[in-house]
């Protein structure tokens, strides 16, 4: 029996690591890609000739708490189930090969440079998962909470 228990635990702890590292992985680049975002966003206003201040005054914190983790892990899952661990691995392995080139990019090309969805993925898909695992709902909520979805709004209105 301590044999079985053992021989589970090493053919299982292994994928738990692995889901631990994707889930770290994905935290560490989605909080750095907000941030661009939110800065992008930022330099956007700016360049339409709007005051900036406010929206700076807004920003959200990027940092995950429990709630972005378990939406993280619900779309690592449903990315695993879609494609494969190693589609996921290579994804996170693009994404944070992108995170370099982000400083002053503007928002037009943020959105046109990142096709990063795993193979197996379609982005309709990608859209779902994002809604059905709360991802959207939290980033929504986090920028109405903080005053940086109105900030943009009426810094869009002024212009």
């Amino acid at each position: 029996m301590k044999n079985l228990f053992a021989a589970a635990l090493f053919v299982f702890l292994p994928v738990a690591a692995m889901a631990d590292t994707q889930l770290e992985r994905l935290e560490n680049v989605a909080e750095q890609m907000s941030e661009a975002m939110f800065g992008a966003m930022v330099r956007m206003v700016e360049k339409e000739g709007g005051d900036p201040a406010p929206l700076l005054e807004a920003v959200p914190d990027s940092d995950w708490d429990a709630d972005y983790r378990e939406a993280g892990s619900c779309l690592l899952e449903k990315y695993v189930e879609a494609s494969s661990t190693s589609a996921v691995d290579k994804m996170l392995d693009e994404m944070e090969a992108f995170i370099p080139k982000m400083a002053g990019i503007d928002l037009e090309s943020l959105e046109a440079d990142q096709d990063f969805l795993p193979e197996g993925v379609s982005e309709e898909y990608s859209m779902q998962v994002n809604s059905d695992c709360g991802m959207n709902e939290l980033m929504m909520d986090r920028m109405e909470n903080s005053g940086f979805m109105a900030a943009v709004m009426q810094a869009m209105a002024g212009q």
